[in-house]
């Protein structure tokens, strides 16, 4: 006891090698103590402090040893598929974005009556019945202005995504529209 007192803030120094939580290293400066003296008992300890430094590097290295092990434990158990969000990334949601501004773009261009058709087709989802009612035209009229407004929209798209390939931006995204 009395090597572990002159000796006990040195000890305390050399366990924070180990670990920087004060909390720790009370914990493993107390066994450290328990050890010694149990040891003490059952024999006659030459080098008293060495002993004590030997012993409170063997409890720092196994208190290690026992929370890296906890810690693989814990990365064995976990399971990604619980922690994988279904939400879209951040870069899914500017893909997203960037698609519709060329969509909107697309459309833009297309004269007044075929981009009344088409938007109200592709955006809206309403049936070529439905909008050639609405806008009292025939159905006919209607299939040709869809199938007008998605040629020129593509023919759009294409244009631009190929200016964007020869300008040197990436433009991948953009090609699954």
């Amino acid at each position: 006891m009395r090597t572990f007192n002159e000796n006990e803030s040195i000890l305390r120094k050399y366990l924070r090698r180990f670990t920087s939580n004060f909390h720790d290293i009370e914990d493993i400066t107390q066994e450290t103590i328990l050890r010694a003296l149990n040891a003490e008992k059952k024999t006659d300890i030459e080098q008293p402090r060495a002993f004590l430094f030997g012993i409170a590097r063997n409890v720092a290295r196994k208190e290690l040893e026992k929370r890296s092990k906890s810690i693989i434990d814990f990365i064995e158990d976990f399971d990604t598929k619980e922690y994988i969000s279904k939400e879209p990334s951040q870069e899914e949601n500017l893909e997203g974005r960037q698609r519709m501004l060329l969509f909107m773009d697309a459309a833009a261009t297309l004269p007044a009556q075929c981009q009344k058709v088409f938007v109200l087709k592709k955006v809206y989802g309403y049936s070529h019945q439905e909008i050639a009612k609405q806008l009292g035209i025939s159905i006919s009229t209607t299939e040709k202005h869809v199938a007008a407004g998605l040629r020129r929209c593509s023919e759009f798209m294409d244009r631009r995504m190929q200016g964007e390939e020869l300008s040197g931006s990436s433009s991948s995204i953009l090609k699954r529209i």
